[in-house]
């Protein structure tokens, strides 16, 4: 009887855990779903993304290439980050969510901030939909790549 306690006390325990472990992701994705269907600001903010300063599309047409202020991207106070989107038929919203988790310690970082980009692929095309920003909920700047492009020939020209 008292083997069958611990077990069930152990699963709860375990459920518990990976309740908790979601639960700045579940944020995550309501907030994101809510910036989608009011196709802008939203109210709050999630403490995990940064503010996106622009997006480049790649010539493949799916494929957004952020650009953000971040932490250095290597030594001890590295921080690494990944890119998520949410859908629709009239617009994309992107963030990027730093991922580092620093434990305790005598760890010093400078709060000098880094110019980091990341690579978001979506699930189809852009195709003229708005792209915006996850954290903020406002639109974001976006060019398109002009390198390489496929209309551009490379070979040199005679003269």
């Amino acid at each position: 009887m008292v083997k069958g306690g611990v077990i069930a006390g152990l699963v709860l325990l375990v459920a518990a855990v990976w309740w908790f472990a979601g639960a700045d992701e579940r944020r995550l994705n309501a907030h994101m779903e809510a910036v989608l269907e009011r196709g802008g600001p939203v109210e709050g903010r999630t403490e995990e993304t940064r503010n996106i300063e622009t997006a480049v599309l790649l010539p493949d047409g799916r494929t957004l290439r952020l650009s953000f202020v971040g932490g250095a991207p290597e030594g001890e106070c590295a921080e690494s980050f990944t890119g998520r989107s949410v859908e629709s038929s009239r617009a994309v919203v992107v963030a990027v969510v730093n991922t580092t988790r620093f434990g305790f310690g005598d760890r010093i970082c400078s709060a000098v901030g880094y110019s980091r980009t990341l690579d978001v692929t979506l699930d189809r095309p852009l195709d003229g939909r708005a792209v915006l920003d996850g954290a903020s909920g406002h639109p974001i700047d976006l060019s398109a790549s002009s390198w390489p492009s496929p209309h551009r020939d490379l070979a040199p020209t005679p003269s």
